[in-house]
Order: structure tokens, then C-alpha cells, then sequence
């Protein structure tokens, strides 16, 4: 059937009553397929029946198929018991059965059979109720209806089609004893152990048992496809396990790796197959990370993506874990300088470790699997270790990082001077008397994402979420609390090891409104804090290209989380002030507190420059030069780390060890190239006013007129001194170079 052509169509009547008997759960979704649903709340609604729709046609075949199988197989399959009993001698008192045959066929057949059939099979199977069709249909229906018939037990029946163990036997018992027939009992007993039989489908275990066993023979000794053939693939209800059937799928993957995945999938829905089909799934993962991780596809493993491999949300401990690994060693990959990739492979070698220690205890599918291939990994690792190792010796470490934000692992060591806006910040989070906003101001490359990306350990009682706007682009509420939503869930789970919970379902801000209730209910059960610190948070106004209703919208939710949330807390984090902004900004943000980022002060400068790490040479970069530096960028932390970078590389191009004048006009020109879309960006995105000022002070001109406004916008961004000089000289360099 092509389903882009040809209507969903019901299968011909023996195969549904294949699929009644053998896959109800297969039936079920088929049904559903074919617009089939929740068949047992319109069983009496003639409108569902009677509505003029593309699916009254295979409504109507349904409903035949129950009808042939509600008068006429279930009757003649009836019959055909009795017969059976007969021949094997069973005591038939046929005076009493027929006395009581009035009494079987109003409460046994209209009883049984239509409230059992109509119950059992309708709701049993449409619902996929497993146990309902299993003991409904074949014990309450086939066993239940011919024992009423035979012994006049019109309400065992009805009880045996209902599908209770306890029920049959109960109902039996008493029905017997009131009606006087001693045999009630034996029935109820015999519908009661032939309950346990049909439920637990025992009666077709052995016969699984063999073809299994048989089909994963021929597969392994003559290489012969069978896996086609295996029995979890025509019967949804097998409660006990198949032998071999991991091993089968396994063996046969290899050749027919679609097959394989469609056993995967049908073990899935059988109850006792669903190990198997766990520990060939987990065998395939764990192969397929190898592989990926030997041909250096890092990316993949960080995303989890792969044939067998679905992502990351969901995703089990181990591959959660080996997912680190490979995080560290995309990093180590793509760096340029070896000491980084020095750094980023041992931090590999060190997740990997925590992955030993945490399979010794994980006995689950993926954890056995993962833990077969674990040497493999450990040579891969060693040997990167080792290359690294070798390119790195003799050559000074460089713990510099320029353009990228800081974060834990990489640049924890030159991350200084901020301790006193870190307690600012964790003042105002806690600070019980009233519900604080906050601002983090300051200009740009000062150091704002870096001290929002080490808050995670710099605030060890606060669940700090990271969301940059610029890494992140959004273009309507919906993909903006999406994306909010799995960064939040993926930091939280990374940092802290919490689950936070997923965007619900509804309309962008109500849903939006929901997660953030969720997150405070969240927060006040740890007795935590929560905080949203959203970078870059003037693009707000942009990544809306609608109206300005959708804004304004975001702007109120932001408000009400302000006011309402007692454990959540917001921060903003840019380079223009409020007062400089929309007075939408200033109206939503209420109890804003602003915390100003500005440069590093000589002293922690020249720190930085001479002593970045324990390990670097106290003789590389002296305290003259490192001076000289701070006097060039005014403490500027990206162009700090860009002098600092450029001449630990320009000692390890010429093998020295020490750094001196001449060095410093070198690695200058350098830092000009490299820092271009910093100046840039600083120079053109000023008001006129200020670029004019800008140039004039840059041609080092004399009495320079600046009004009041300019010269607050240019020291807010910490571009201008107390005596109206360049603050950042290399800025002015810059500048000459680009319009002189």
C-alpha cells in the first residue's frame, strides 16, 4: 500500500483474527491507523458509527468483523468444546443441562457473550489491554460459554469473560453452591488455572522455545537468514524470554540491520522479550560509539546521533558519561595550540575514569555493553594522550585564552578578580526581603560571559543556568523557550547532575509560564536558588521580527516571575544601561539591582601576565613587561589574554623561555590583527558624537570639546580616563591604522 495514494485499509478477517488472538497490541495501533479510536467510549454512540468521514467505511468492516466473530465463530468454537468433553467422557447429566439451558443461553450467551465480547474484545483489544483479549476472548468467551452451556453456569461464564482470575474462581464457587451443583467448584477451579495458562500464554511457550532455538541455529552454523522467522515478531503477548534472541539479532545485523531493528522494536512490546531487545540495542550503541570515536567523529558522540544512537534527551548514565569524553576530545581536536590540547585530553582521560568507576556497579544493558569496548577506548585515549605529550615538550604551556568566554574547564586558573561582584551577585539572590533582579553592565570583552559560565562553582548552593542569545538564534517565543528549556535541562544535568523538567505542552507563554512555576516549585523543594542569567539580552528586541505585542508579551512573563517567584531569580546581562534602553526595559524590570563589570586593576593584571597558572615559568613574562601591557589595554581581560597568548606562542616559535621588549612590539602587531572585530565593533556601534571624540583622542589632538552625555556614554564603557585620555592606547593605535 503506498500511504501517500491509498486509504489505511483493515486487514482481510483471518489475519485480524490473527492479530486478535496473537498480536493485539500490532491490531491496536493498526486500528489507529485506520482512524479506529477509542472504539469502547462510542460503542453506543450511533454518531461515531453513522459520521460521514473518510473512516465510516473501515468503521463499518470493524464492526462486521465483530459480528461474525460475536454469532458465529464463538458459537460454533462453543460447540465444538462441548463435542470435545463429550468424547472424553465427561458427566453430562443432559436432563439438567437441558432444564437449564433457558437460564445458560439468556445469562450464559447474552451475558457472557455480549457484555464479554463486547468489554473484552472491543475495549480489551482496541485499548491494547493484553490480558483482556488473551482472557476475555479465549478463556471467558471459548471456556466460560461452553462450561455454562454444558453445567448451567450462566455466571461463571460471565465472570470468566470478564478476564479475573479471582473472579472466575470466586463467581463459579458461589453460582455452584447456590444452583446445587457440585461441579461449580471444579469449574470454577479449572477456569481459574486455565486463566494463569491463557494469560501467561504457556501453552505456546514450548513451541517458541523450539523455533527459536531452531532458527538461531541454522543463522549461526549455515548463515542463513532467519531472523525473519523468530516468534517475538507474530506474537505480542510472550511473558517468558526467548533463548538466544539478542545473540540472533545480533548475528544477523550485520546483513540486515533494518530486520534487526524491527525485532528491536517488536521486543520492545512483548513483556518477556523487552531484555533481549535492550542488550542488542546496547550492543549496537556501544560499537557504534567506537567506532565514530576511531574515526574522530567527536561531534557525533556529543549529539548522540547515529543509526543506532537517537540523542541525548533520554539518554542513559553511560552514554550521558561517554558523551563527556568525547566533549573533551572534540575540544582537544579542534584547538590550535598544544598545551590546550594537552589540557583538554587529560580532562578526557579523567571522565573517563569517572565512566570505569561507574560501569563497575551498572549491571544495565548499555552498561555491560560499554564496558566490553572499554579497553579499545583506553588505547585510543592513551595514545592521543601520548602524541599530545610529545608535541608539547619543551614548549611553555599556554594557559592564556583569548577570544573564547572562560568557563570550569578551560581557564578556571586565569579567571581573576571578581570575587567582590560574585558576592554582590549571591547578596542579592539571597537577600529575603524582597524579590531582586539583576543587571550585570559592563563593556564589551570585560569579562560578562566568563563570570556567568564560572558561576556554577564560584555559587555552589545556586542552579545556574547560562542562556546566550548570541549562540542561540531564536526567532519567535516558541524557539525562544524551547531552546531556554533544553539548555537549562542540559547545564543543570551536567553541573548540578538534576532533572529539570521539559517545556510542557500549549502555547509558547503559557507553556513559558508553566516550566518557570515548575523550576520555583522545583527550587523551594531543594531550599535552592535558581538562576536565568540571559546574555546579550538587548537582541531581545530583535530575534521578534512580529509585533511588538510578542515582546511585550515575554517582557510581562519576566515581570511576573520577578514579583511571584520566590526561589526563581532573572539576570540580564549587556553593555547599555537601562536609562540608555526602551523604558520597556526599566517598566518589567523591577527591583533591578545593576552590578558593573568594568577592567582589572594594575595589580591583578600584572598577576594575571606574570603567574596565569602554578605551572607557568616565573621568568617568561616579567613584571616591566606585563606593566607595559596593562598600560597598553587599560585591563582590558580579552586584550590581557591576546597579549599574554601571542607571546607565549611567539617564545615557543623562537624556543625561548623568556620574553623581552623587543618581543612585545612584535606580539602587538599580532593582537592589532587578531582583536580587528573588537575595535571595530567598539569604534562603529558608538553614537557619532562619541567616534568623533574617539578619533580625535586616538590622533592624540588637543582640547577636545565633549559634552556631558558623550563623555558618560564613553566612560560607562570604560573607553575614557578622569583626565579625558584613551583608556585602552592600543584602541587608539588601532584606530589611527583604520582611518588615518
Amino acid at each position: 500500500m503506498n500511504p501517500e495514494t491509498e486509504k489505511p485499509q483493515l486487514p482481510h478477517f483471518w489475519h485480524f483474527v490473527w492479530l486478535l488472538f496473537m498480536q493485539p497490541i500490532t491490531l491496536h495501533r493498526r486500528l489507529k491507523v485506520c482512524g479506529i479510536e477509542n472504539p469502547d467510549e462510542s460503542l453506543l454512540n450511533l454518531k461515531y458509527w453513522f459520521a460521514k468521514d473518510e473512516t465510516r467505511s473501515v468503521k463499518w468492516q470493524y464492526l462486521k468483523y465483530l459480528m461474525i466473530l460475536l454469532f458465529i465463530v464463538m458459537p460454533i468454537t462453543s460447540l465444538a468444546i462441548i463435542d470435545f468433553f463429550i468424547l472424553l467422557g465427561y458427566p453430562i447429566d443432559f436432563e439438567k443441562w437441558i432444564t437449564g439451558i433457558a437460564l445458560s443461553v439468556v445469562f450464559g450467551v447474552a451475558g457472557g457473550v455480549a457484555g464479554g465480547v463486547a468489554f473484552g474484545v472491543t475495549v480489551g483489544l482496541t485499548v491494547g489491554m493484553a490480558f483482556g483479549v488473551a482472557f476475555g476472548v479465549a478463556v471467558g468467551v471459548a471456556v466460560g460459554v461452553a462450561f455454562s452451556v454444558a453445567v448451567g453456569m450462566a455466571f461463571s461464564v460471565a465472570g470468566g469473560v470478564a478476564g479475573s482470575l479471582a473472579g472466575s474462581v470466586v463467581v463459579g464457587v458461589v453460582v455452584g453452591v447456590a444452583f446445587g451443583v457440585v461441579g461449580g467448584v471444579a469449574v470454577g477451579v479449572a477456569v481459574g488455572v486455565a486463566s494463569i495458562i491463557a494469560i501467561c500464554r504457556i501453552f505456546l511457550y514450548p513451541f517458541e522455545i523450539i523455533i527459536q532455538l531452531l532458527l538461531h541455529w541454522l543463522q549461526k552454523l549455515f548463515n542463513r537468514s532467519t531472523l525473519h522467522l523468530v516468534p517475538v515478531l507474530y506474537h505480542d503477548l510472550s511473558y517468558l524470554p526467548h533463548p538466544f534472541l539478542a545473540q540472533h539479532i545480533i548475528l544477523a545485523a550485520e546483513t540486515e540491520p533494518q530486520l534487526a531493528r524491527r525485532v528491536i522494536e517488536a521486543c520492545a512490546i512483548a513483556p518477556g522479550q523487552r531484555r533481549a531487545g535492550k542488550t542488542a540495542l546496547a550492543h549496537f550503541q556501544a560499537q557504534e560509539l567506537l567506532q565514530l570515536a576511531q574515526q574522530q567523529k567527536y561531534a557525533q558522540i556529543v549529539e548522540l546521533q547515529g543509526e543506532w544512537l537517537s540523542g541525548v534527551e533520554g539518554a542513559a548514565e553511560p552514554l550521558l558519561k561517554i558523551r563527556e569524553v568525547a566533549r573533551y576530545l572534540q575540544s582537544a581536536e579542534t584547538s590550535f595550540i598544544a598545551s590546550h590540547r594537552l589540557e583538554h585530553v587529560e580532562k578526557a582521560q579523567q571522565q573517563f575514569t569517572s565512566l570505569e568507576n561507574h560501569l563497575l556497579t551498572d549491571s544495565s544493558p548499555v552498561g555491560l555493553a560499554l564496558k566490553n569496548t572499554l579497553p579499545h577506548w583506553q588505547t585510543l585515549i592513551a595514545n592521543l594522550l601520548q602524541t599530545t605529550q610529545q608535541q608539547t615538550a619543551q614548549k611553555i604551556a599556554n594557559p592564556f585564552r583569548a577570544g573564547n568566554p572562560l568557563s570550569p574547564e578551560y581557564g578556571k586558573n586565569v579567571f581573576r578578580g571578581r570575587t567582590e561582584l560574585v558576592q554582590r551577585i549571591e547578596a542579592l539572590l539571597f537577600d529575603k526581603s524582597q524579590n531582586n533582579s539583576i543587571a550585570l553592565l559592563g563593556p564589551r570583552r570585560s569579562g560578562k560571559t566568563s563570570l556567568l559560565k564560572m558561576l556554577p562553582i564560584l555559587l555552589p548552593d545556586v542552579i545556574c543556568v547560562f542562556f546566550d542569545l548570541q549562540d542561540n538564534p531564536i526567532d519567535s517565543p516558541a524557539s525562544f523557550f524551547k531552546k531556554l528549556a533544553e539548555q537549562a535541562q542540559e547545564q543543570t544535568r551536567r553541573d548540578r547532575r538534576l532533572a529539570l523538567p521539559p517545556l510542557p505542552e500549549g502555547t509558547p507563554f503559557e507553556a513559558g509560564s508553566q516550566w518557570l512555576q515548575s523550576l520555583d516549585s522545583l527550587a523551594g523543594q531543594y531550599n535552592k536558588r535558581i538562576l536565568i542569567g540571559i546574555d546579550e539580552f538587548e537582541r531581545l528586541e530583535n530575534v521578534f521580527p512580529g509585533e511588538r505585542r510578542e515582546l511585550l508579551q515575554l517582557m510581562g512573563l519576566f515581570r511576573a516571575t520577578i514579583q511571584h517567584r520566590q526561589h526563581l531569580r532573572l539576570l540580564v546581562s549587556g553593555v547599555a544601561t537601562f536609562d540608555e534602553l526602551d523604558s520597556l526595559w526599566s517598566d518589567h524590570f523591577i527591583n533591578l539591582r545593576e552590578v558593573r563589570i568594568g577592567h582589572l586593576d594594575k595589580t591583578t593584571s600584572i598577576e594575571l601576565l606574570t603567574h596565569p597558572s602554578p605551572e607557568f615559568p616565573a621568568q617568561a613574562i616579567s613584571t616591566e613587561i606585563a606593566a607595559t601591557i596593562f598600560e597598553r589595554t587599560g585591563g582590558l581581560p580579552y586584550l590581557l589574554q591576546c597579549y599574554g597568548s601571542g607571546l607565549v606562542e611567539h617564545l615557543n616559535e623562537q624556543k625561548r623561555q623568556q620574553a623581552d621588549m623587543n618581543d612585545l612590539a612584535i606580539v602587538e602587531q599580532q593582537v592589532l590583527g587578531q582583536a580587528t572585530y573588537y575595535f571595530r565593533n567598539t569604534a562603529l556601534d558608538a553614537p557619532e558624537p562619541a567616534r568623533r571624540a574617539l578619533i580625535a583622542l586616538a590622533e592624540n589632538q588637543t582640547n577636545i570639546e565633549i559634552d556631558k552625555p558623550t563623555r558618560r556614554w564613553l566612560k560607562r564603557r570604560c573607553l575614557l580616563t578622569d583626565t579625558d585620555q584613551l583608556l585602552i592606547p592600543v584602541l587608539g593605535t588601532w584606530i589611527q591604522e583604520e582611518y588615518g
